[in-house]
């Protein structure tokens, strides 16, 4: 019996901590005042950047995370779907933008969408559970027409349900024909699909004269607490991944050596451990970046590490990572550009472009890098704020013009070969 409760733990531990963090936090904070706050997170129009720490504060944006992230890990178990390398950063990723834009009446619409294509094409939701779990990143555009359009709650409500189910029922097909477009180059490949998506959607709405109005208010009242937690997360991954292999830095160069690429699975081909070690590495990397450049933490920050830690298992590595955001810090601090909230989060998220760099060596990712931060504001300005992924939008461009220029002008390099002699690599 006590074997069996113990498997039973081991199982469903990830769900058992969630359950854990939601119940301190209706200990914490008075639960009425949890609720009143989770339900304005739930009635915001959610586009871009609507910080959720601004607008319920930071339990309720907690609450919004884990009660998300529960729900995701629930599917996955009941699809009996294991977690790998590419579902840890489709979850962490949520997780982030679960501090700005993301909460399970918007999402839920767009992955019963996804469900109703794989019933209707017969095919195996698993063999689309990347781009179901992604699918929310579109969801601004459920929230916004039922709070942000100006509808009465009768009219907006079930419209944007039957808008979020049939977005996610296109979605998936059309997000296998993106990854043509940059080639493999752009880590958010999603992020590009709902893209284009939210172009057509915000043209078709403003020519109807409705007016999409972006959030601007951010909190930073926060910002200690969520760099603490960064550093913690970090300190953590590095340790679990020791605990797990003493000898895990014989392992990492290897992982260190790989393009990321899609699909590069970290944790699929160098193991877990060396999957948690880069994790922590990254972290530790991200935390350094937010202290020299004196960001301040908010909802949108907060969400691009946690993406960034996502997707360390998941096609991101130092060596892949630091060029591109070398290249977007020259963007601002070369150009009329300034830290703005757009600018900080290019810096961090221009890491989707990593694989450019790893592919093409260290030049090649400043240039992605130096770029992306330069027409990211122009996607923002297409899609209208309804795809959360805007820089995995503007990722996809400059993939798209890049990779084949590279692929002329660079000696493109596999997996087997060397990074730059800059930094050389001797592996086991």
């Amino acid at each position: 019996m006590t074997q069996h409760i113990l498997s039973f733990m081991k199982r469903n531990l990830a769900i058992m901590l969630l359950l854990v963090g939601l119940l301190v936090i209706m200990i914490v904070e008075p639960l009425p005042t949890l609720l009143s706050r989770y339900r304005q997170i739930l009635t915001s129009s959610s586009v871009l950047l609507s910080d959720y720490l601004y607008i319920g504060g930071l339990g309720a944006t907690l609450f919004n995370v884990l009660l998300t992230i529960l729900v995701n890990m629930l599917i996955l178990k009941w699809m009996k779907v294991e977690v790998t390398g590419p579902i840890f950063a489709c979850l962490l990723t949520i997780a982030g933008f679960a501090f700005f834009g993301k909460n399970l009446y918007n999402a839920l619409p767009l992955y019963l969408g996804v469900y109703l294509y794989c019933k209707a094409t017969r095919a195996d939701c698993k063999d689309h559970i990347l781009v179901f779990l992604l699918s929310s990143g579109i969801s601004p555009v459920i929230s916004f027409m039922a709070f942000g359009a100006g509808f009465p709650i009768y009219i907006g409500l079930p419209i944007g349900i039957m808008i979020g189910i049939a977005i996610g029922f296109i979605l998936p097909a059309f997000n296998i024909d993106s990854m043509k477009f940059h080639q493999g180059y752009n880590l958010y490949n999603t992020g590009f699909s709902m893209g284009v998506i939210s172009m057509i959607l915000t043209g078709i709405l403003t020519s109807f004269g409705l007016t999409i109005t972006r959030g601007e208010n951010l909190s930073h009242d926060y910002h200690e607490i969520l760099l603490i937690a960064i550093l913690v997360i970090s300190v953590l991954a590095i340790a679990v991944a020791f605990v797990m292999n003493k000898h895990v830095l014989k392992k990492y160069p290897k992982l260190l050596n790989d393009s990321g690429r899609l699909l590069s699975d970290f944790t699929g081909k160098y193991g877990l451990d060396v999957g948690f070690l880069n994790v922590g590495v990254m972290g530790l990397i991200s935390a350094l970046i937010i202290y020299v450049a004196k960001i301040e933490i908010n909802g949108p920050v907060m969400g691009a590490v946690l993406t960034i830690l996502g997707f360390s298992v998941f096609g991101k590595h130092p060596l892949n990572a630091l060029p591109v955001i070398v290249g977007a810090i020259l963007a601002i601090e070369l150009t009329p550009l300034d830290w703005t909230i757009g600018s900080t989060l290019s810096v961090l998220f221009v890491t989707g472009l990593a694989p450019l760099a790893g592919q093409f060596g260290i030049i090649a990712g400043l240039i992605a890098g130096f770029l992306h931060v330069l027409i990211t504001p122009l996607a923002l300005n297409f899609q209208g704020g309804f795809d959360l992924y805007n820089n995995g939008f503007a990722a996809g461009f400059v993939a798209a013009l890049l990779s084949p220029i590279y692929g002329v002008l660079f000696k493109s390099r596999d997996n087997s070969v060397k990074w730059n002699r800059l930094f050389p690599i001797k592996t086991e």
